[in-house]
């Protein structure tokens, strides 16, 4: 039974290729990960020297280095690497989901209380939406529409929950598939709740860092009943990226785990009619 809904959840990918895949993305994630931490202390070093601190493979290591410097994470010249400015940029998914994991908690456990029996619920591949399966083990006749790896995972493995993931282009860093297929594929439904994220809000709107995920969570945005904007305290950010998802009054609710500080953010989600719920069950 696990293997075929593997073999579904993947659009026909093999269940042992898919255990293969997820493994090795698993261990890059990690490696990613590791070479950002050495750089974030030593924001300029020679790749001999990252060598040696890592012990990874001079191919492997290349590898990666690559893939960071086309993530503009990283700038490579003659054998130096630098690690670049940190804003405008799209983090593993294992990155981010080990950042401010009790706020994300207990935002999506306020969040749990809009979902009913039988609903159709879009999740996007935000680290923080995933945990909104985590509170729905009581409901029945539930389904997911989502275009992420981890949260299809995750929701098949619930006995009361039906997972629907599209097929496309997987991008191993988000752990999401992405493309005109995989968007197509979700806007053949219609959803009550989409519990969507961003790595920004401002006074304009919802931003984020990857234009790829943009039209994915637009379709989410438009296919839906209730758009539920799930957004820990760092999100309200002086800052914001330079991919503009979605204006405020697509939204009807943003759950966050702190006051709204920026009286320009809180004017304009009230302007905009977006109620917001941070105080109820915050205190367990």
């Amino acid at each position: 039974m696990t293997q075929k809904c593997y073999h579904k959840s993947i659009n026909d990918l093999y269940f042992m290729d898919y255990l293969l895949l997820r493994t090795n993305i698993m261990k890059k994630e990690q490696r990613l990960k590791n070479i950002i931490s050495i750089l974030k202390s030593h924001p300029s070093i020679h790749i001999k020297t990252l060598q040696d601190e890592t012990g990874y493979s001079v191919s492997t290591l290349r590898r990666d280095l690559v893939d960071l410097e086309n993530k503009g994470l990283i700038q490579r010249s003659f054998g130096a690497i630098r690690l670049l400015n940190q804003e405008n940029l799209e983090y593993t998914w294992q990155y981010r989901n080990e950042n401010n994991q009790n706020a994300k908690e207990k935002i999506c456990k306020i969040a749990a209380h809009f979902v009913e029996d039988n609903d159709a619920i879009f999740i996007d591949s935000s680290t923080t939406s995933i945990r909104v399966l985590d509170y729905l083990d009581t409901l029945n006749g539930l389904k997911i529409l989502t275009n992420n790896l981890k949260v299809a995972e995750k929701a098949q493995g619930l006995p009361n929950i039906s997972a629907f993931i599209g097929g496309g282009e997987c991008k191993p860093l988000s752990q999401s598939i992405i493309g005109i297929d995989a968007n197509n594929y979700l806007g053949q439904f219609h959803a009550r709740l989409a519990f969507i994220s961003s790595s920004t809000i401002d006074e304009h709107g919802l931003h984020m860092a990857d234009i790829t995920q943009k039209q994915i969570k637009r379709t989410m945005i438009n296919h839906s009943d209730i758009v539920i904007a799930l957004l820990d305290h760092t999100k309200f950010s002086n800052h914001h990226n330079f991919v503009k998802l979605c204006n405020l009054d697509c939204l009807d609710y943003v759950v966050t785990d702190r006051p709204v500080e920026d009286r320009h953010i809180l004017y304009a989600l009230k302007e905009n009619h977006v109620n917001i719920i941070y105080r109820k069950f915050f205190n367990n």
